[in-house]
């Protein structure tokens, strides 16, 4: 059979069926999945993912490779290790799974063109190393993503397929602009940690310390979204903390621009902060600290604000706001307001400016609501005594006392109207 070059193939393609970088836009780039060729081993053993000999010869890892008929088994298998500890991310790969069938093309009597983007590597003695696949950011006019080298896939283990194919979803999620990777050097550490016994008891401290190595973005925490560094594409690289007490407990992390938190009474609220100004510095959702038993604590949003409806048996309001505060049980008990306003059978209360709290019941009704030196105190106002009288509760200084609906003083409460000081 003739062979022919990839590239002629590519350019070609455009009154065919592949369409070359050049054809749709001129600034992709392609990136590549390489394999180990060794002519002195078995037939069986031939050809050898690059990831795989790294992490068990330059790594050191003790690999734990799966074997099997049917490389997507075990490519499920595979990517089901990260769903315990990175339950995102492992949503993300089986979106690339779902999608594989159609975007990936096998070309027979095809040499791939080198595609210089490994950095730093190493190979047996006597062995050489081929283009096993190649994957373009933006998929061609026929929507094909990866092209697999077919003459070398068909004499791969199914072992190997999958991890070369799990190396081309690790590098898709690589290109993406927010790691905007230049090399594959971090996906092959990430796909060769995947393969080895390390992920069998790894801790969050270790998995976050693997993905900043290896130059990922985003991974999970108690539940939550969290950002890892930020501004890569753009040239403003900057790293995030992520804090973990003695026992490797996590205690501190910025949260992703995209998440998830759980409002009055732990009902989960999406939380997006849209897409930032091309010329603004990108940042990540805020800060989120958690308690010893891994439940969240505190939350302080920094590029949007989230809504709340407050409603009891007598009052129905909304509220803004940026801080949230949680109980030891990691739920909702108290938010600083941005904007409040609150409607009750007996007074209305409302405020257009920062500085207003509420504090909730563990069903998440609303127990006291405070607007600057104003607030409504739920024991007393909405839950009527046997005289049918409410009361609004005003502060002065330090103390804090009760009003009647008619504006009379009629009791110190001692206590300060807002957060704890």
């Amino acid at each position: 059979m003739i062979k022919k070059s990839l590239l002629p193939l590519i350019l070609f393609s455009f009154a065919g069926s592949l369409a070359h970088a050049g054809f749709i836009g001129g600034d992709e780039k392609g990136n590549g999945g390489s394999v180990i060729y060794c002519e002195n081993r078995f037939e069986s053993q031939r050809y050898e993912v690059l990831d795989l000999f790294e992490a068990r010869e330059i790594q050191t890892f003790e690999m734990d490779v799966i074997e099997g008929i049917e490389y997507k088994k075990i490519l499920r298998e595979m990517i089901a290790r990260l769903a315990d500890i990175n339950p995102t991310r492992a949503s993300l790969y089986y979106s690339f799974l779902e999608t594989f069938d159609r975007e990936a093309l096998f070309l027979k009597g095809t040499e791939f063109t080198d595609i210089p983007d490994r950095g730093w590597g190493a190979l047996p003695k006597g062995c050489t190393l081929v283009q096993g696949a190649v994957q373009y950011k933006r998929p061609s006019i026929k929507g094909h993503r990866y092209y697999f080298n077919k003459d070398v896939w068909d004499r791969m283990t199914n072992t190997q397929r999958s991890a070369l194919v799990l190396h081309e979803f690790i590098y898709r999620e690589g290109l993406q602009p927010e790691n905007n990777f230049q090399t594959s050097n971090g996906v092959r550490l990430m796909n060769g940690f995947l393969h080895s016994t390390m992920m069998r008891d790894v801790t969050l401290p270790q998995y976050i310390d693997l993905l900043q190595r290896s130059g990922l973005q985003l991974a999970d925490a108690n539940g939550y979204h969290i950002l890892l560094h930020s501004g890569q594409e753009a040239g403003r690289g900057q790293s995030y903390r992520v804090a973990f007490n003695d026992m490797g407990i996590i205690t501190l992390a910025t949260l992703a621009r995209s998440f998830y938190l759980y409002g009055p009474g732990g009902r989960p609220m999406p939380v997006h902060c849209g897409t930032a100004q091309e010329s603004a510095p990108e940042r990540g959702g805020g800060v989120i600290t958690f308690w010893p038993s891994g439940k969240v604590k505190h939350i302080l949003m920094s590029c949007t604000s989230a809504g709340f409806v407050l409603r009891s048996k007598e009052a129905i309001g909304q509220a803004t706001a940026s801080e949230l505060i949680y109980n030891e049980q990691g739920l909702l008990s108290q938010i600083k307001t941005l904007q409040l306003e609150l409607n009750h059978v007996d007074y209305s209360l409302r405020s257009t400016r920062p500085g207003g709290y509420v504090t909730f019941y563990q069903s998440g009704e609303p127990s006291q609501v405070c607007i600057g030196n104003y607030y409504a105190d739920h024991q007393r106002s909405w839950i009527r005594d046997s005289t049918g009288e409410g009361a609004i509760v005003a502060q002065s200084g330090h103390d804090t006392f009760g009003l009647a609906l008619d504006g009379r003083i009629y009791e110190s409460l001692k206590s300060r109207c807002g957060f704890p000081q």
